[in-house]
């Protein structure tokens, strides 16, 4: 039979369509930026000389600029402003006493851009008095940036502007979470080790005007009268109990706006949720308010759906007994809640909220795009190596069954391990137990999490670590 010529070859219709597809690719370069409307980071690393010039105070606008564009330091010029802010805060006593007007700012957990918002809403540093409450580190990606900056702020105006100690400013919770990783990644561990010596170094309360204590967990058992913070040795690792663990890890109860003074309770119970001091009753509360003379405790700790909660109002002064104020907005990317600091003026409150902007994106754990995909090829790979195995064994040899039994585990464990780094994504630096993979599989993407839902996936985390400094 004779084949004919054109047989199997492309019609004119085939080859016009390839071509125009060919056409119509568009070609990637490898070199480039697709996205070529979002500008480089500064690959150039800021200097002492830039920073401080000929002044002992840094170029707070330069410092800003760079850290913005997401620029990094010289270690040196790091190591400078860490060790000069760590000299002034060394000098100052356990308990700070400040006067008003004031702006009180909560939490930051790292959130660089959050932060710079809400000075917008405290005003002017240069002409505004600010005392932070701690909890300046971990969770959010940014914490170096976070750190550098107030530290900087605080050599230029030393005598306006006020950093406590929080829970977070320590070994253990920066080893647990991501603070010491962020540091090895930007600056190495001397500038972790630097930080650490100069969080033991920052003050513990704050007391505005003679009236208002201020600190980020709350008040102690161990401490009736203010002037006995003085007396607590706070240039260490805080401690799992005592006067120091519960001035940084207390919480009110959870009943405490029901609770009635006349009510038969302990004014202090365990702190569960915790894993460590206590939780502060209503009326435990009120006698330490009597006994000081004060009108009110200000705190953080505690993430607020509105950045903000005061608390029940004491039965003599009609004013809240304590308020929480909380600064993180869109708290581990996934709360949703916003940012609030307060504004004391001597005799009222104003509280002042914002909401959470746009910053940089950054993975996970600080992973890169490849480190991150290494569950997905591992995954894929067992998984052929797995369905070769099947096709060329005997169903009949007990040893290839064997066999197959261990790689298909392997593979199960690499789809977990695969599934937890697509849902990092979804979920942030919040990271669900065992116990809620349920209502984890319910949720595809950040727009189906609520307040509560955030909380509740959060909740170990909240819990005191095990010693992850001393077992390291």
């Amino acid at each position: 039979m004779k084949k004919n010529p054109h047989q199997n070859q492309p019609t004119k219709k085939y080859i016009h369509h390839q071509s125009s597809i060919k056409m119509n690719k568009k070609i990637y370069s490898s070199t480039d930026r697709v996205m070529d409307n979002v500008p480089y980071p500064p690959v150039h690393l800021l200097t002492i000389k830039e920073i401080f010039g000929t002044s002992d105070k840094p170029n707070l606008q330069l410092l800003l600029q760079h850290l913005e564009a997401e620029g990094r330091l010289e270690l040196d010029a790091a190591l400078t402003i860490m060790i000069r802010g760590r000299e002034l805060t060394a000098r100052e006593p356990n308990l700070l006493e400040i006067g008003t007007p004031i702006t009180i700012v909560g939490d930051i957990h790292g959130q660089f851009f959050d932060m710079l918002k809400m000075f917008e809403k405290g005003g002017d540093i240069a002409s505004n008095r600010y005392l932070f409450l701690g909890d300046y580190v971990d969770r959010g990606q940014f914490s170096v940036e976070v750190v550098l900056y107030l530290w900087a702020i605080k050599i230029t105006y030393p005598d306006t502007f006020f950093l406590l100690r929080g829970n977070h400013e320590c070994r253990n919770l920066t080893v647990y979470f991501t603070f010491k990783d962020e540091c090895l990644l930007k600056l190495g561990d001397l500038f972790y080790e630097e930080c650490m010596k100069s969080f033991d170094c920052l003050p513990i309360a704050a007391l505005v005007q003679g009236q208002l204590f201020c600190i980020h967990g709350c008040i102690s058992p161990e401490i009736r009268y203010i002037r006995e913070v003085t007396d607590i040795n706070r240039i260490i690792e805080p401690p799992t109990k005592g006067p120091l663990c519960d001035i940084l890890w207390a919480d009110p109860t959870d009943g405490y706006d029901n609770e009635k003074l006349e009510q038969r309770s302990e004014m202090y119970t365990h702190n569960g949720p915790r894993g460590c001091s206590y939780n502060v009753s209503y009326k435990a509360m009120c006698k330490f308010l009597d006994d000081n003379d004060l009108l009110c405790v200000i705190r953080a700790h505690q993430v607020q759906s509105a950045g903000c909660k005061m608390y029940k109002k004491h039965e003599k002064t009609l004013f809240p007994t304590l308020v929480t104020i909380f600064s993180a907005p869109n708290y581990c990317e996934v709360y949703k809640n916003r940012g609030a600091i307060l504004r004391y003026d001597g005799s009222v409150m104003h509280v002042f909220q914002y909401k959470w902007v746009k910053h940089p994106y950054v993975l996970p754990n600080f992973l890169d795009a490849f480190r991150w995909s290494i569950p997905f090829v591992l995954e894929k790979v067992t998984d052929m190596f797995l369905a070769i195995l099947k096709f060329c064994s005997d169903e009949h040899d007990s040893r290839l069954s064997r066999r197959t039994q261990i790689i298909e585990k392997i593979v199960h464990y690499y789809a977990s391990l695969s599934d937890e780094a697509e849902q990092s994504l979804v979920f942030g630096n919040v990271l669900p137990p065992i116990s809620n993979r349920l209502t984890e599989s319910r949720i595809a993407n950040k727009d189906q999490i609520d307040f509560q839902t955030a909380q509740q996936m959060d909740y170990p985390n909240e819990h005191l670590p095990y010693n992850q400094y001393r077992r390291k």
